[in-house]
């Protein structure tokens, strides 16, 4: 008797289906080639062309003259409606001498209806003006797919490297690769079965055909790379939601001879090219599971970062799935770890940098000094004779005896008073320091200084404060012996991921100096952190462990979704090219206000645009995003400026739609311990895991 593993496996690998992939479909030619050669067949099979490894051919459409568009524009009326709605928008369309067509959105469920055909959107001016008078609001100009049939009397050759012309079968070609990978140049390798056939609008369609575990392969670390997010539950999850997506959506796109598109119109693939090892496990051992909600598969959308909580899909494509709800990105308790350091000053530290931090950290400078009050006062030889005798010893010098200008005694002890004579120049010095410069035997070392940004002219003025003096010694010290400073990702269990690498232990030294970095670059030291799962820690290395570790504090704090580097962005828009992009996409060409309404976690679910006449004109969803050219609705905006010059900054968080799987945030929950099946349940409300034909 079989064992029970064995049959399942069997039974899977027999439901396993095939999917069809667009790679392109603008292109007049290609060039191929075929690992370890092969043939190129017609598309019932007949050998065509037989090509030796490495040898490469043009597959060429004569389309004799220019080739279609391959898309219109169209006004669509509304947002996305359930299918009663969309037929009873059309009928009161159709009243008005409209011929207008219901666009089914996968997505939601829910269909967009659209009017008018037109080569060009400001074609569409009159259609939008007269829609408005019978009080339409939510307007858009579309960009649309051309219908068409095939087009028929071109003829399709292959061209080989001794430019002779074969003649193949107007219908397309298949290619037959020896080994396991067809190579489209400029394109990348692919396995599975690969075709080129003439489409629609006189170009050439190219799909890849293969089981869509392989499929899978070259999908997740292009939509969710095992180098940005090294998690593999995170990209376990992003495996199921990536085969849920591809198995709910077969045929999609089937008038096109293909099921998805390789890229972000559906999920981007990338075939061999694409492929890792630990995503490659990520799918594996999720094999065959899929996303379901009452025994039907779920849209598994997803976005890189949703800004802090994702929104329920009525607001963006319509439709009412339960599994699709907004939910925060928030954790409600986030897991930390505390780190204790050996000591720290009373008080803020705005004179600390990486300078002072490093020497402090070498024992260059005591922690007695490391005192506000005392930083502040102004440097003497005494407090920095130990520092500057450490650091020279470090480097292999003898320092200079003491001097009065500390500047350019530091300088002479670390061996920079060895200047080339014409090579730094005196009057440079007073170029850069005016009355400021120093005696002419002194300038053109102070002309370096300067130059290199080490001391700057102020420090030149006034006498500097012992914390400017410690300051220039680690910047003399960075010159010649630059901090190898290792970073890396804070991980549950007390380990750290530097990036580009996998997880190791963090090595500290029995007494370390302890830092925290706020955005912006300032620093203070302090006695202990409780660091969250997930900060960026740095430390400098040493064989006895690391004497400084510093606890990098996120600009988007606590956040799941922290982590990608759009995770929050700034954006100026100018009036000219905003009513550009409203008179484009919405006949409008005036504006007197702009009106964001937000819902309670700071996405803007709807942006009115009131014109000359103070008309409202509606947007809602993706419709905002793309009329404002921004990476998400998370936003708020300031206005600066009288019309026709004004201006609009926006500060936003996150990238992409909004709905479904936070990209970024499941990395961030697999961080904190979550596996797969818990992320797929937090961001899909209510599914069930459920292997493919069960």
């Amino acid at each position: 008797m079989r064992p029970v593993a064995v049959l399942f496996a069997a039974a899977l690998q027999a439901s396993v289906p095939q999917i069809r992939v667009g790679l392109d479909t603008q292109a007049l030619e290609w060039v191929v080639s075929l690992e370890g050669g092969g043939e190129l067949r017609s598309l019932e099979g007949r050998p065509l062309l037989t090509l030796a490894p490495g040898e490469k051919v043009r597959i060429w459409w004569d389309s004799r003259g220019e080739a279609d568009p391959t898309d219109e524009y169209r006004v669509q009326v509304g947002g996305p409606l359930p299918l009663r709605d969309a037929q009873a928008l059309m009928k009161r369309l159709e009243a008005l001498g409209e011929r207008p067509d219901r666009v089914e959105v996968p997505d939601g469920g829910t269909w967009r209806v659209l009017a008018g055909h037109y080569e060009h959107p400001k074609q569409a001016e009159p259609l939008l003006e007269k829609l408005r008078v019978v009080g339409l609001e939510e307007l858009w100009v579309s960009t649309e797919k051309r219908a068409g049939e095939p087009r028929k009397a071109r003829a399709l050759y292959a061209v080989t490297e001794r430019y002779e012309r074969i003649p193949l079968p107007a219908t397309g070609v298949a290619l037959a690769p020896k080994g396991d990978l067809a190579i489209l140049a400029g394109k990348g390798r692919y396995r599975g079965a690969t075709t080129i056939f003439p489409n629609a609008q006189g170009r050439l369609t190219v799909v890849n055909a293969l089981d869509l575990e392989t499929y899978l392969r070259g999908v997740v670390p292009r939509e969710m790379g095992a180098w940005e997010y090294p998690a593999l539950e995170a990209l376990k999850a992003q495996a199921v939601a990536a085969r849920t997506y591809a198995y709910a959506n077969l045929g999609k796109r089937a008038k096109d001879g293909f099921d998805l598109l390789d890229t972000v119109a559906d999920q981007v693939y990338g075939g061999r090219d694409g492929e890792q090892s630990l995503t490659d496990r990520a799918v594996s051992e999720t094999s065959g599971l899929i996303a379901t909600y009452g025994g039907r598969p779920i849209q598994a959308l997803f976005m890189a970062d949703s800004g802090g909580a994702t929104i329920d899909n009525t607001f963006v494509f319509g439709g009412t799935a339960p599994y699709l709800q907004g939910v925060s990105n928030y954790a409600e308790a986030p897991r930390t770890l505390t780190f204790r350091g050996s000591s720290a000053p009373a008080g803020e530290t705005p004179w600390l940098g990486w300078e002072i931090l490093r020497l402090a950290a070498s024992g260059a400078v005591p922690a007695s000094l490391l005192e506000s009050p005392r930083m502040a006062r102004p440097a003497e030889a005494a407090d920095l004779k130990p520092a500057v005798e450490a650091v020279a010893s470090r480097l292999g010098r003898a320092p200079a005896p003491p001097a009065r200008n500390l500047l350019l005694w530091m300088a002479r002890s670390l061996g920079f008073g060895e200047v080339v004579e014409g090579m730094e120049r005196p009057q440079d010095a007073v170029y850069l320091l005016g009355d400021a410069a120093p005696a002419p035997a002194d300038q053109p070392l102070a002309a370096f200084l300067v130059r290199r940004g080490i001391a700057p002219p102020a420090l030149w003025r006034t006498p500097p404060s012992l914390a400017q003096a410690l300051q220039v010694l680690g910047r003399l010290w960075q010159e010649l012996e630059p901090a190898e400073i290792q970073e890396g990702t804070l991980l549950l269990d007390g380990q750290v991921r530097v990036k580009g690498g996998g997880p190791g232990p963090l090595a500290l030294a029995p007494r370390f100096l302890l830092a925290e970095e706020a955005p912006g670059g300032s620093f203070r030291l302090v006695a202990a952190t409780d660091a969250q799962v997930g900060d960026r820690l740095k430390w400098l290395p040493a064989p006895g462990g690391a004497p400084l570790l510093v606890r990098r504090l996120d600009p988007d704090g606590t956040a799941l979704d922290r982590y990608n580097p759009t995770a929050h962005w700034k954006v100026e828009i100018k009036e000219a090219d905003l009513l550009d992009r409203l008179a484009q996409r919405a006949g409008v060409r005036t504006i007197s206000a702009l009106e964001l309404t937000h819902n309670a976690n700071g996405r803007v679910t709807e942006l009115v645009v009131r014109d000359a006449k103070r008309r409202p004109h509606r947007f809602k969803g993706m419709h905002i995003r793309n009329l404002l050219g921004l990476k998400d609705n998370v936003f708020r905006m300031l206005t600066l400026g009288e019309a026709p010059q004004r201006r609009w900054i926006v500060y936003g968080r996150g990238w992409g739609h909004g709905v479904g799987m936070d990209q970024t945030g499941a990395y961030g929950m697999a961080l904190e311990g979550h596996a797969f099946d818990a992320i797929l349940k937090h961001y899909y409300q209510g599914i069930q895991l459920t292997p493919i034909g069960y």
